[in-house]
């Protein structure tokens, strides 16, 4: 499966997919860079791994992602790697995607039903940092006691799909004390601290895709037709 990837907004390259370990959801491939990934990304890559001490805040702060040929992307609970040294500059680089959901390879472009569909890299980005904006308390003296906080706050987030007739979107995500995988948040596009809470924005959860399809996707798409 081909795969395009992203640093923020610029392409930076792309990746025919193969699967390694299935069981721990790991692909690789050798990447193939563009001009965009040797101006502005392969020196932070240089630079990590010639650190003795990994910056991790600094590796994610590139935020990498894959879109696969299906148009649906890919959300690594392990991470990026790229096997780019500059001891070895001229040597075919190979890219790691590790814990993704195996079954994404398989999508194809009708697998999400109207009025559900696939979002582009702008508003993957945009609804991302929306959730974080709409759950994260502001700081603030007359709230250091407020203990209710958003159930999604300090999970890992990937926006996936998003319902066209509203504000309805899905996001993939990963949290220690969340068994679920999936979670639709009605965004609402405003910063209002006096609605932050544990039920703001509205959010439902789903323990997997097939469980968003059968209790969510498929009857808003028998409502769509009717």
């Amino acid at each position: 499966m081909k795969a395009t990837i992203y640093s923020h907004k610029t392409i930076i390259g792309t990746v025919d997919l193969q699967v390694g370990d299935e069981s721990m959801g790991c692909v690789y491939g050798e990447f193939l860079p563009n001009q965009n990934y040797y101006k502005d990304i392969q020196k932070f890559i240089w630079e990590f791994w010639d650190s003795k001490n990994l910056d991790y805040r600094k590796w994610n702060s590139l935020r990498f992602n894959a879109r696969l040929e299906n148009e649906y992307f890919l959300f690594p609970h392990g991470g990026y790697t790229f096997d780019d040294i500059s001891d070895l500059p001229d040597e075919p680089i190979r890219i790691d995607i590790m814990g993704i959901n195996i079954e994404t390879l398989n999508f194809k472009n009708d697998t999400i039903l109207e009025p559900w569909e696939s979002i582009t890299l702008e508003q993957k980005l945009a609804y991302e940092d929306e959730l974080l904006k709409e759950i994260t308390p502001i700081k603030s003296v007359f709230n250091f006691k407020n203990k209710d906080h958003h159930i999604l706050l300090n999970s890992e987030i990937s926006a996936f799909a998003k319902n066209g007739t509203n504000d309805d979107i899905l996001f993939e995500i990963k949290k220690n004390d969340i068994e679920n995988q999936f979670a639709i948040v009605h965004l609402t596009w405003t910063e209002n601290e006096s609605l932050k809470s544990n039920n703001y924005p509205k959010t439902s959860f789903y323990f997997d895709f097939n469980e968003f399809i059968q209790k969510k996707m498929k009857s808003d798409n028998i409502e769509w037709n009717l």
